[in-house]
Formats: structure tokens, C-alpha cells, sequence
């Protein structure tokens, strides 16, 4: 099986511990994703909200260096996209896509949209949960700041992926106002099985398929349900169900958030897919929409919209 995660906080545990990307304490070790045909997964360098300015960039920055790093390291099983187009050059079992997590590492300089994007930076999450330059998260329902919007306009110029997870229901309203590309909820989850403000409304999950986007499957057990001890397969399966309701065979995707969030037992590392894979076909799903759900919809949106 094959499986493309848009999500995880991998970098910062690395950073933060001194490990690397091969280990035995984190959700996702690259021995563990070489078990998979195919392993894509976005690695995200996430910038906290205390971090503004300079010292953002220098966080930033000393993130990339370590990717750098591992990607030289593990040259020989993990492949560094810098576009869409070099998807389709990978022959080696795992790629690794780095992302952006806060806007707060543009520091209100517009010119460093396409500095990320020369760096191979293919999608940002435009805010954590606080404000930043570019808006607000869900800790306050505000919508983007000009510089926001302007800074939307340029990700979707240079190809670079708008990623809405962790937006306000403003912040979310403004950037549709302001976009035509597909958009992303990297690591969402759907509010009419668990309402809490981190999931996407079912009129923001048609937003993003209308558009050809991509919404990915939190593993979080607080954006799974609100008896987070019931956190399961079966919990999870109801969010791709409702999903599905909506018309979302070709939006569902992954976004695991693994090591960043507290994920169920039964999906505590990135091996453990392969049951949730084979979980969805016992739910009667045909598997030509369980592999879209775990490969073919990401990849289809990465291939063409990141340049």
C-alpha cells in the first residue's frame, strides 16, 4: 500500500531531543515507513506562536539546516521534492515534502514567500492557533490582516499551497475571498462529528470541494471525538464517512499531526496506517476510494499546484 501524510510535527521533536529521522521514540522513523511500496509525508517545520520576528526566522532556519542534514544523510531511501513535477522522478521508498507551519516566519516581509519557496518549502499553514502578521487562529474569530491576504495571493503565485488548518472561520471566509487555487485543511477533521473549532464546518469542507482541495484526517483524539478515551479506527471512520457524505472522494486524505498530538493506540506510529488502510476496506469502502483517501488525492493536488 502507499500512503501520503500532509502532516506531522517530526522536525520539532527532532530538533527539541536531538534525534533523527531514524529513532525509536517518535510516531514516524524512516525504517518503519520503508515497510510501505510508497510513504510520502509532509514534514512540517512549525514555528510556535512565541516566536516573532527574527527570532521566528532564526527558528526557521535552523530547522531546514537539520533537514538539510537528513535528507543528505538518508540520500539513499528519502527523496526531497522541491516541485510537483520531480514527484513524478521519485523512484526511492520514502519523499519527504517540508511545509510550514505559521505565518510568523514570513516576519511581514512579503519578499519571503518566494524565499521559502527557493528553500522547497511546497505548502504553509498560514497561523497556529494565536495572531500572527497574516491573521488568527481559532483562539479569536478574526479574519486575515492585509498583509494576510497579500501573502495568499503570493503563495498561490509562486505555487506554494494554502494550508487553512488552524484558521479562524473569518480567517478561513478571507482567504476564500482571496484565492482560486485548490486550498488545503492539512490536519482537520470534520465539527458535525466533533465540534470543536479545529475541524472544518461542513460549508468550509464543500468550500474545499469545489475547489479540488484537500482536508486530511487528524489523529488528534481531541479532533476525533469528545470522549477522547473512545478515540478509535471506528471514531475516525465516522469523520471520513460524513466526509463522504458531502462529496468527498477526491478531498479526504491523511494529515496524522503525529508527533505533535496525542493519537489513539491503535494509530501511535506511522506503521499502524496499514491497519487504519485495511480498517476502511471492512467498512465495505472500495478500495480504489480507501487508496485515493491514502495516496491518490494528495498526490494529485501536490503534482499540480505546487510549482
Amino acid at each position: 500500500m502507499k500512503a501520503f501524510d500532509l502532516h506531522c510535527d517530526t522536525l520539532l521533536g527532532c530538533v527539541r531531543h536531538e534525534l533523527d529521522l531514524v529513532n525509536d521514540q517518535l510516531h514516524i522513523s524512516l525504517d518503519r515507513m520503508t515497510a510501505f511500496e510508497k510513504y510520502v509525508q509532509c514534514y512540517a517545520i512549525f514555528v510556535p506562536d512565541k516566536f516573532r520576528g527574527q527570532g521566528a526566522i532564526d527558528f526557521y532556519e535552523n530547522a531546514l539546516n537539520y533537514y538539510k542534514a537528513q535528507t543528505a544523510k538518508y540520500e539513499d531511501r528519502l527523496f526531497w521534492p522541491k516541485s510537483g513535477k520531480e514527484l513524478e522522478t521519485d523512484s526511492k521508498p520514502v519523499t519527504g515534502i517540508l511545509t510550514v507551519e505559521g505565518g510568523c516566519v514570513l516576519a511581514g516581509d512579503l519578499s519571503r514567500v518566494q524565499k521559502l519557496k527557493d528553500d522547497g518549502v511546497a505548502m504553509m499553514t498560514l497561523t497556529w492557533n494565536g495572531p500572527n502578521e497574516l491573521g488568527c487562529g481559532t483562539s479569536e474569530n478574526k479574519g486575515l490582516t492585509e498583509f494576510g491576504k497579500a501573502a495568499v495571493q503570493e503563495m498561490e503565485r509562486v505555487g506554494m499551497l494554502v494550508d487553512l488548518s488552524h484558521i479562524s472561520d473569518a480567517g478561513f471566509e478571507d482567504a476564500c475571498s482571496v484565492t482560486s487555487k485548490p486550498i488545503v485543511a492539512s490536519h482537520s477533521n470534520s465539527r458535525a462529528v466533533c465540534n470543536h473549532l479545529r475541524n472544518v464546518t461542513d460549508e468550509q469542507f464543500k468550500e474545499y470541494v469545489r475547489r479540488g482541495g484537500l482536508v486530511g484526517l487528524n489523529y488528534f483524539v481531541d479532533f476525533i471525538c469528545e470522549d477522547t478515551d473512545k478515540a478509535d479506527f471506528e471514531w475516525l471512520y465516522r469523520h471520513v464517512d460524513h466526509f463522504l457524505s458531502l462529496g468527498g472522494e477526491k478531498v479526504i486524505a491523511l494529515g496524522s499531526d503525529f508527533d505533535g498530538a496525542k493519537v489513539p493506540e491503535c494509530l501511535n506510529s506511522c506503521h499502524k496506517n496499514e491497519d487504519f488502510y485495511n480498517f476502511l476496506l471492512k467498512k465495505n469502502l472500495n478500495e480504489d476510494l480507501v487508496r485515493d483517501i491514502f495516496y491518490n488525492n494528495a498526490m494529485r493536488v501536490f503534482k499540480e499546484y505546487v510549482l
